[in-house]
């Protein structure tokens, strides 16, 4: 995997969401990828969207798997409380929907709405890296963004 140093990297939901089972291969590697990052003098953003999507996607898990409702929201209030410790948190921004709308012409599924918000508020923030395990959501806008695949394999698919 090539060495990102010295740049913006907005970090995805599904990384944030494995971060939450330390235990799982994927908590491991995701943990061990932020903190690669962090050490080569990275600043790390998530969004505003990225923190209603970890919540809902952390709480459809729970509910799923009948877990207590209550207590699983207090779990993902306190998580959200670390995330604004651990990184810049991003809002939308009037150029951020600017950027969005000069981007729904080229949307092909409904599923892509969000992942051109994630798009448009990296552009209007000049972050040209993300980290991700879903490469293929980002790789329309690879003439300006560079993933950053959470597992080698990713890479070589690109």
């Amino acid at each position: 995997m090539a060495i990102v140093s010295d740049s913006k990297i907005f970090v995805d939901t599904n990384i944030l969401y494995y971060l939450n089972d330390l235990t799982s291969a994927f908590g491991q590697l995701s943990f061990a990828r932020l903190n690669e990052l962090r050490e080569n003098n990275n600043r790390l953003f998530i969004s505003d969207q990225i923190i209603r999507e970890f919540s809902h996607v952390t709480l459809r898990h729970a509910i799923y798997n009948k877990h207590n409702l209550q207590e699983s929201i207090s779990k993902v209030i306190q998580t959200i409380t670390e995330f604004y410790e651990s990184f810049e948190v991003l809002y939308g921004t009037e150029i951020t929907m600017t950027y969005w709308v000069k981007l729904l012409p080229s949307l092909t599924t409904n599923k892509d709405v969000f992942d051109f918000n994630i798009a448009a508020t990296l552009r209007s923030n000049n972050i040209q890296h993300i980290l991700t395990h879903n490469s293929n959501d980002f790789s329309k806008f690879s003439g300006w963004l560079t993933i950053l695949p959470l597992f080698q394999e990713q890479s070589k698919k690109q």
